[in-house]
């Protein structure tokens, strides 16, 4: 019995982080860049979104200069952990004068903790009213609250030193 045991308290702290997921929950702030021969190879991106279980929900905002849009998204995460994430609708928009389709697009995140800072990261893709999108890939940071995670009522945002 002894020898089954020894074993399985071996491969405890492995399953307890294979298990572990961080929430996503929050406002979220990066880049969205597009490949060669899009509008632009590079616009702001901003989400605020709310983790339930399993899926999120929230909404998405883009801009490059004047040129911006409010997107509503829905997403769930998938069984290799990365979040699918999808725009719905768009909530408002500004063209800047601009004839231009907005890309409704979906995006496929993975979270990960990177120098004190829990960052998303993946492709994306989508179709406008002229056909497919050039896609292009996602960077996207949250500050980590130190205090709710050690389970305290002040939360603290970890900042990089040095």
């Amino acid at each position: 019995m002894k020898r089954l045991l020894f074993p399985a308290f071996l491969l405890l702290p492995l399953l307890v982080v294979a298990q572990w997921r961080p929430d996503i929950s929050g406002s979220w702030s990066g880049l969205l860049l597009q490949n060669e021969g899009g509008f632009s190879d590079r616009f702001e991106l901003y989400m605020n979104l709310e983790q339930i279980g399993l899926s999120v929900r929230g909404t998405a905002y883009v801009r490059l200069g004047e040129l911006h849009a409010e997107m509503k998204v829905s997403g769930f995460q998938t069984l290799d952990g990365s979040w699918r994430i999808s725009e719905l609708e768009i909530l408002r928009n500004n063209k800047a004068g601009l004839t231009v389709a907005w890309c409704m697009k979906e995006y496929d995140l993975r979270a990960d903790y990177r120098q004190g800072e829990l960052v998303l990261t993946g492709p994306w893709w989508g179709n406008s009213s002229y056909g497919p999108c050039v896609p292009g890939s996602i960077t996207l940071r949250k500050r980590i609250k130190v205090a709710s995670l050690l389970g305290g009522e002040y939360p603290v945002d970890v900042q990089p030193h040095g």
